[in-house]
């Protein structure tokens, strides 16, 4: 769909490079850490150390719970009711 478009107005196959490139990337990434480590191979795929502590919140505290918690707080926080009609008051 959007990569025929792409070369359609492009008017060169070229415009389909980046497209291309992003699905042979995620089937490389699909491969390497589902299919490869079934079959014996090593997993060689990770995340540095310091993106991994960031983001699991692990050795950092428990930061990932104090977001829910905000979040749930926001969503309670919201006005529920009818709302407002346009143009009325």
């Amino acid at each position: 769909g959007l990569m025929a478009s792409d070369v359609l107005q492009a008017g060169s196959a070229a415009a389909a490079l980046p497209h291309v490139m992003g699905i042979l990337s995620g089937h490389l990434y699909f491969f390497h850490k589902n299919i490869w480590p079934k079959v014996g191979g090593e997993d060689w795929l990770f995340p540095p150390q310091f993106l991994s502590r960031k983001l699991d919140g692990a050795g950092g505290g428990d930061d990932r719970s104090k977001s829910k918690e905000s979040i749930s707080n926001a969503l309670k926080a919201r006005k529920k009711g009818r709302g407002k009609k346009l143009g009325g008051s």
